[in-house]
């Protein structure tokens, strides 16, 4: 069985080895501090799910008020990417009210979850 001694030998061995071969060690940092962050309902989180605010009752585009915030939004492209379903009116207004809801409510981690799911 290896010893604790043994393993800290063998850390040592890689992170001179990472070194040698350039590779640096990061820090951990919170996921708000990351370059790639979005804030959940922010203008940017807007934009990543392709959502567009609009006028409630807009003729030329399917659109879906939130209940919650009483909002108006419409998809970006409501056309290319549902031209293969059967009924495409009816899988943009789904796949609408999908995205609105994911940008109003924000992620929960529960108390339960392992540490890789703790952002």
């Amino acid at each position: 069985m290896t010893t604790a001694q043994e393993v800290k030998d063998l850390k040592e061995e890689l992170r001179a080895l990472k070194a040698a071969l350039g590779i640096r060690e990061t820090e951990v940092v919170s996921a708000e501090d990351r370059a790639d962050f979005i804030a959940p309902g922010s203008e940017q989180h807007v934009a990543f799910l392709g959502l567009v605010p609009a006028e409630s009752g807009n003729g030329d585009h399917i659109t879906y008020t939130s209940p919650r915030t009483g909002t108006t939004y419409r998809l970006e492209d409501e056309i290319m990417a549902f031209m293969n379903f059967h009924d495409p009116e009816k899988a943009a207004q789904l796949t609408l009210q999908q995205k609105v809801n994911e940008l109003e409510i924000p992620p929960t981690v529960p108390e339960s979850a392992p540490p890789i799911w703790r952002p």
